[in-house]
């Protein structure tokens, strides 16, 4: 060992082994290292060749092997040399749909060259596309592109108080309360109306009585609730067929090529009916370019049907069941049932209702009008509303 460091040789490692010592030396170092356990008539016996010319040593002879690691290493490089996944943070009025499709245009998009990308250019883009954002970052780390933004602040909704318009009936009812914030209200309480009936005109008679007066036009705004029908038709048979599920499932998995579905190993059902639901579907991507290939895993669940029977009270009860979930559907925001009449005509195989359903709802929409028009046709309109 002295005379291997007298001679310039690194030794590192060194730990007793009974009568001998093990240590460990540079490869290079070989002859010297038998040179000098001859001189000293010290037996020398190698155990193990490590570090990396030792293991590159091993695939000599295995050119395979030593090809499918090159390729590797290299497609490995080539695909962190693509932009795979693209984030959007901090948006909230602006659709990240939106982002992600300008910067599509722009050259940002998965499976891009990331030398192709120019984050400055994108996000001036940015800004001058989209004004609700007032700063944008774009940021790319490793395969990831992060866009973070912050947004303006919402602007206030402004009403237009200046458009003359006048407030019409959306549909025919019976007027139960009026309220005319600007305008003239042109119909009461009790009138009948139909729909496109002015209720509340832009007119507004100008001056004080006895005084030349002249007509204005204004934005007219209130609001107006109604009395209105809705008439309800439904039949329900008195036999039916219903789904017995058997318990027992079968699985199928599909691939799609393209939007096709190529489905080799379909299970077979013998002619069995079955309710078909998707497990999972997925599509096969690279970060968040989408290949065009996709599995998708279902499962049958096998049922017989078996005719089944109710008695013409039990559809009674369900026929006013749907009725009354019918007329909630088409309810208004503002909408009340006041109450819903239902008669029946019983027949041999189903009962048919027929019914009536008495609904308080708001009837008030805006239109605009031609600012400009004469009186005369604000009266007739004012006649024909009082004579309804």
């Amino acid at each position: 060992m002295n005379m291997l460091s007298y001679r310039g040789v690194y030794l590192w490692d060194v730990e007793s082994d009974g009568a001998g010592v093990r240590l460990k030396v540079p490869m290079g170092s070989m002859d010297m290292v038998s040179m000098c356990a001859e001189k000293t008539g010290c037996r020398l016996e190698v155990q193990r060749y490590g570090g990396f010319p030792a293991k590159a040593h091993r695939f000599k002879g295995r050119q395979v092997l030593t090809a499918g690691v090159l390729i590797f290493a290299a497609g490995l490089y080539l695909l962190s040399s693509f932009i795979w996944v693209i984030r959007v943070e901090g948006n909230d009025r602006v659709a990240v749909e939106d982002i992600l499709t300008y910067c599509q245009e722009l050259g940002l998009k998965p499976a891009a060259w990331k030398r192709g990308v120019h984050p400055e250019e994108i996000t001036k883009e940015l800004l001058v596309q989209f004004p609700d954002i007032s700063w944008v970052s774009v940021g790319i780390k490793g395969t990831d592109v992060t866009i973070k933004i912050a947004e303006t602040i919402e602007k206030t909704e402004v009403l237009d108080k200046e458009t003359p318009c006048d407030v019409i009936a959306n549909m025919d009812g019976v007027i139960l309360k009026i309220t005319a914030e600007r305008g003239t209200p042109m119909v009461k309480e009790g009138d009948v109306v139909k729909k496109g009936d002015v209720l509340i005109s832009s007119e507004v008679l100008i001056g004080l009585e006895g005084e030349e007066q002249h007509v204005d036009y204004v934005a007219a705004e209130g609001t107006v609730k109604a009395k209105v029908w809705q008439q309800l038709t439904e039949e329900l048979p008195l036999t039916y067929e219903e789904k017995i599920y058997t318990g027992e499932t079968k699985t199928n998995k599909i691939l799609s090529f393209w939007g096709k579905d190529a489905d080799f190993i379909h299970p077979s059902m013998d002619d069995a009916k079955a309710d078909v639901e998707v497990l999972f579907e997925k599509d096969l991507a690279l970060g968040d370019f989408k290949v065009p290939i996709s599995i998708k895993k279902e499962q049958y669940n096998i049922y017989i049907l078996e005719s089944r029977s109710r008695t013409v009270d039990e559809a009674k009860a369900e026929l006013e069941e749907t009725l009354r979930n019918k007329t909630e559907q088409c309810l208004g925001p503002y909408g009340t049932i006041e109450k819903i009449e239902v008669h029946f005509e019983e027949y041999t195989d189903c009962v048919r209702a027929k019914g009536q359903a008495v609904l308080t709802e708001r009837i008030d929409e805006k239109r605009k009008v031609e600012k400009g028009r004469d009186a005369v046709d604000g009266t007739d309109r004012e006649n024909h509303a009082t004579g309804q």
